[in-house]
């Protein structure tokens, strides 16, 4: 399913519906971000507040009581990470391979990405920490890997853009997701599917 957020702050969203993730809440209005997940949708209002709909067959849905001050939210596969205005980051819903534990301590986030079994977060020193199940590695960062502004998390790979515009992959590469082609470089903005890998360039 696709969520579209239009700039008088609501949201229209189209596709799969078979679980009530394309059902926009009524009055739903001054929202500043959406993230679509597996079977569920997420959307930030500008008051730091949470909405989310669709199923909730795994509490992905459940908006803890009283979750407040977030700044951006990442809806992954069965579950939902939000970040807070103090660089913390709150989870809920499956935890299967322990994608919804905040490893403890978690602290001076600036940006979150949530894969389909586990999650990403990326510290303002430019490292990354991941967490969850990961039997291709891919809740792994390389050793080593410093210099990180943005963060992207698939079914089973991770992407990570560095400041000088090249990108770092790992994880399932069974599709060549994780296989950056050679020589690129200039890259200003990531997003890993759940097979594959799109990077935009600086010249567009």
């Amino acid at each position: 399913h696709v969520l579209a957020l239009k700039t008088n702050g609501t949201v229209v969203a189209w596709g799969d519906n078979s679980q009530g993730q394309c059902n926009v809440p009524a009055g739903l209005t001054n929202v500043v971000a959406v993230a679509a997940g597996g079977l569920g949708s997420v959307a930030l209002k500008s008051d730091g507040t949470v909405s989310a709909f669709g199923t909730n067959d795994a509490g992905q849905t459940n908006v803890p009581v009283g979750l407040n001050n977030v700044v951006a939210v990442s809806a992954g596969g069965y579950h939902t990470l939000a970040l807070k205005s103090d660089g913390t980051v709150v989870a809920w819903g499956s935890n299967s391979g322990g994608q919804a534990t905040v490893p403890a301590g978690l602290n001076g986030i600036v940006a979150i990405s949530a894969g389909a079994s586990h999650s990403m977060a990326l510290k303002s020193d430019g490292t990354v920490v991941a967490w969850g199940v990961g039997f291709y590695n891919y809740a792994t960062p390389p050793a080593g890997l410093t210099d990180v502004v943005a963060i992207s998390a698939g079914e089973w790979h991770s992407l990570a853009l560095k400041s000088d515009g090249t990108v770092v992959a790992w994880g399932n590469n069974g599709s060549f997701q994780s296989q950056v082609p050679a020589g690129l470089k200039g890259v200003v903005a990531i997003s890993a599917g759940t097979s594959h890998s799109v990077a935009v360039k600086s010249d567009g």
